[in-house]
């Protein structure tokens, strides 16, 4: 095919056209310095109304800049992020799901028209119902930024100082 460069188009088209194509979904776990989760309420999701600021990506777009993207459009705020918490194939409809861990900038909340309220939520104060994304990529977030803390379920852990001895 080297020899060949009009056949590198022909190739190019027909993986275009043979090879099938997935929807991306980017969302964040958003946190505040109190390590609460901004959740949003969602005109276009009736049966799980609340969840996390995120939307489909768009055509060459990097899975990172989508959910920064979707969390500037639905809510005026900027976030930096830190890590991927989840990324789950799901149905209805099929796509993959991509899940970031990111810290709010200080900013001002003006809702899109898509959303209906915003909220901040510790850990057992959540609405429901959550989508299962939402609620393993939440669980995901607390538990990491729990153990940076140096907590573990909700308590501090202990630091144990291990002292190496020679016989």
């Amino acid at each position: 095919m080297a020899r060949l460069p009009f056949m590198n188009y022909f190739m190019a088209w027909g993986i275009r056209m043979v090879v099938p194509k997935q929807r991306i979904g980017a969302g964040l776990v958003a946190l505040d310095e109190q390590d609460r989760v901004l959740l949003l309420r969602h005109v276009f999701h009736p049966h799980t109304p609340w969840g996390l600021p995120g939307g489909w990506l768009n055509r060459h777009e990097a899975p990172a800049e989508g959910a920064l993207r979707e969390l500037k459009e639905e809510t005026g705020l900027t976030a930096v992020l830190t890590a991927i918490l989840h990324i789950e194939s799901q149905n209805s409809p099929n796509h993959l799901g991509i899940v970031y861990l990111g810290r709010i900038q200080p900013g001002r909340l003006t809702l899109s028209a898509e959303i209906i309220e915003a909220g901040w939520f510790s850990p057992g104060q959540l609405p429901g119902p959550l989508t299962p994304l939402s609620q393993k990529a939440i669980k995901s977030a607390w538990q990491l930024v729990g153990q940076k803390n140096g907590k573990r379920n909700g308590r501090e852990t202990e630091t144990l100082k291990l002292e190496r001895t020679h016989p």
